[in-house]
């Protein structure tokens, strides 16, 4: 891509377009930003020239119109993704997964994989590091997790080794549908060409399917089927055979909790890993000594024989389903927060597995409906309250759940800064 002397306007001053902004200077582009918040743009470099306001400057005027994934944007033909610019200009092949969710989960065990196996990796995207903000870091591979968000203006970003993961409803305030919100995510196996190779979910119709349109080389993983190539379980051991032969054998119970909740999560890392060039010895060890990642099912303090339990990314009723499902002790269940326009009902089922739910925030009555007759419900005025009366329901050797399966922002800046709260909240309990 053609950047010195370029006129080019990046849209959003937040930490990816922050990142694009400096990367595109550095290459001697002329860049200006614009953000509809004028403090936004304090933190930008001086030699970025900067605009706020209500609308966006016509795209016209500019050469190329790069945009921050938290921008909704109709398609442009100046326009490109933040990603797609730093794609372009990355001398090191790319590891990408996408889905609803375990992206980041797997972007960790992989990245933890192949560094055991000697290689240099730079890890960025969804997961917190813009990929603009690694491209000139020394990387033998860079591990990026992706979004729907991320792809939908992607046109150029090929990814050595991609991986789906799944399709649940989620951003559904966004997308309006499903299959639209799913379509933005298949742009990364669609990109691909038949050098490249396509890891895709056997357990996951949507992966199925966007696999089945591919011209990558297809490998597969499954935690219900045997597979001729790919990763998959077989009397309770996690099999790695890529190419139809047997390279690593591990029981399942010798991975870590963290690895192994979901054990999807275990081998789609391993099958990507491998590919990419980890070695089965690296691999394995990885999966012994995962320690997971924040605000993902993290355990964290026991207070009176209470277990509390800080799954704040779950932001989607398909992620705290899952979270109820991988519990192993009665479960006080703490829920709410901001809908993205989905439906709650499906939760019902997975609401069974939990002896009491609270419920918070601005889908408290939503949730509180959804949930009737399938689990015992009360609900909280606050936050704080929630966490307090779960403490106070709990019984030793219970489980206090923190699994919202709704946005944060009716009341914390992010899943983390709610899930960081928790964690106060809990470690201030009495012994």
């Amino acid at each position: 891509m053609k950047l010195r002397d370029q006129n080019i306007l990046v849209l959003g001053a937040a930490r990816s377009g922050a990142a694009a902004a400096r990367l595109l200077r550095s290459r001697g582009a002329r860049v200006t930003v614009y953000d509809r918040m004028r403090e936004a743009l304090d933190a930008l470099p001086d030699d970025v020239a900067r605009l706020h306001g209500g609308e966006p400057p016509a795209f016209d005027d500019y050469d190329t119109v790069v945009a921050s994934p938290g921008i909704p944007l109709a398609p442009h033909p100046k326009l490109i993704s933040e990603v797609d610019l730093a794609a372009s200009l990355m001398g090191a092949p790319l590891l990408a997964v996408t889905g609803t969710n375990g992206k980041s989960t797997v972007v960790a065990l992989a990245a933890q994989m192949l560094r055991e196996s000697g290689l240099r990796v730079s890890v960025a995207g969804n997961i917190g590091t813009a990929l603009c903000e690694v491209v000139d870091e020394p990387m033998d591979c860079a591990v990026v997790e992706l979004s729907s968000f991320q792809l939908e203006h992607t046109h150029a970003l090929c990814a050595r080794v991609a991986v789906l993961l799944n399709l649940a409803p989620d951003h559904l305030d966004r997308y309006g549908d499903l299959a639209a919100y799913g379509a933005a995510k298949a742009r990364l196996a669609e990109l691909q060409g038949p050098e490249d190779t396509l890891i895709a979910n056997r357990d996951d119709a949507w992966a199925r399917a966007v696999a089945a349109r591919s011209s990558a080389r297809l490998l597969e993983f499954s935690t219900t089927s045997p597979l001729e190539a790919g990763a998959f379980v077989d009397a309770g051991d996690l099999v790695l055979a890529p190419e139809r032969e047997t390279v690593l054998r591990l029981p399942a119970d010798a991975l870590s909790p963290a690895a192994r909740t979901p054990l999807a999560n275990a081998l789609a890392a391993a099958c990507a890993a491998w590919v990419a060039g980890a070695t089965p010895e690296a691999i394995a060890g990885a999966l012994r000594a995962f320690e997971g990642l924040p605000h993902r099912n993290h355990l964290v303090c026991t207070r009176r024989g209470v277990s509390y339990v800080d799954d704040s990314k779950a932001t989607n009723p398909a992620a705290a389903a899952a979270s109820l499902a991988a519990q192993r002790a009665p479960v006080v269940w703490l829920a709410g927060g901001q809908n993205k326009g989905l439906d709650f009902a499906p939760l019902a089922e997975a609401a069974s597995a939990a002896k009491t739910a609270i419920v918070y925030g601005a889908s408290a009555d939503e949730l509180a409906g959804a949930l009737a007759g399938a689990v015992a419900v009360e609900r909280a005025d606050s936050f704080d309250a929630a966490v307090e009366r779960a403490a106070a329901c709990a019984q030793p050797g219970d489980v206090v759940l923190l699994s919202p399966a709704c946005a944060s922002f009716d009341a914390f800046a992010s899943f983390e800064e709610r899930g960081e709260r928790f964690a106060e909240l809990a470690r201030a309990l009495s012994c």
